[in-house]
């Protein structure tokens, strides 16, 4: 006689189930769905427990950050939870609402006191981050040094898209090493710089960097202590 099993697979109308295996797990952005890989979550939770840190740790609640920095509560709170991360423009607000450096919540912890600055960086050893698809590497995110050197994909076309034009304290360089960058400033028309071009300037004036073409750019940026215990709070464009 044919097995039980047999005899009700081949029956009319009976289907048979067959067990999948479990797939990635799929979190929700912004209401889309994306797969998150383990290594750009785990960034993205590591980002967002900084923010909280550095909030808390001045004793500052998400309606008194987002008064200072422009972000929405929501946003916020969806930022130090890891469910979005912030666009370049958004993560800079948010660092100047908080007077904490790029290092501090992305780079690895302070030196011993009175250490001598001294850092040296394997290619593509940076800490990277991703900030809503624009890849961000710090290069060098020694707290004690005066300056903070990042390696930035510019992909974004539009300003609404990166936030618009934000100023901060201290100065900053700019240089192409692929593809073609649009410079914004505030009160100056756009500066197409192609590779090789750099720009040296003022970052308390409100700036942001586009992708001039679809192919988009890749720059380094040197920034000047732009956020630290020295921060003024009447930043133009940060109201």
């Amino acid at each position: 006689m044919p097995r039980k099993a047999e005899t009700e697979a081949k029956r009319p109308g009976v289907a048979t189930r067959a067990r999948k295996p479990p797939g990635p797990a799929v979190a929700a952005n912004d209401g889309k769905a994306w797969r998150r890989a383990g290594g750009d979550q785990t960034m993205i939770q590591e980002l967002g427990l900084r923010i909280r840190a550095a909030r808390e740790a001045k004793a500052l609640s998400l309606a008194q950050v987002s008064e200072l920095s422009g972000v929405p509560g929501a946003t916020l709170s969806r930022i130090e939870n890891s469910k979005m991360s912030p666009t370049f423009s958004v993560l800079a607000r948010i660092m100047v609402a908080l007077e904490v450096d790029w290092v501090d919540l992305v780079g690895p912890k302070k030196p011993a006191p009175g250490e001598p600055v001294m850092s040296f960086t394997e290619a593509g050893g940076g800490i990277v981050t991703q900030v809503r698809g624009e890849r961000c590497e710090v290069l060098h995110g020694d707290e004690s040094a005066q300056s903070a050197p990042l390696l930035v994909d510019v992909h974004s076309r539009k300003l609404s898209d990166t936030g618009g034009l934000v100023g901060h304290q201290g100065e900053e360089f700019c240089y192409v090493l692929s593809g073609a960058l649009a410079l914004h400033i505030e009160g100056r028309e756009p500066r197409i710089m192609q590779v090789g071009d750099s720009a040296l300037f003022d970052s308390t004036t409100p700036h942001a960097y586009l992708a001039a073409t679809a192919a988009g750019a890749k720059i380094l940026i040197v920034v000047t202590r732009p956020y630290g215990s020295h921060m003024q709070r009447d930043i133009p464009g940060l109201t």
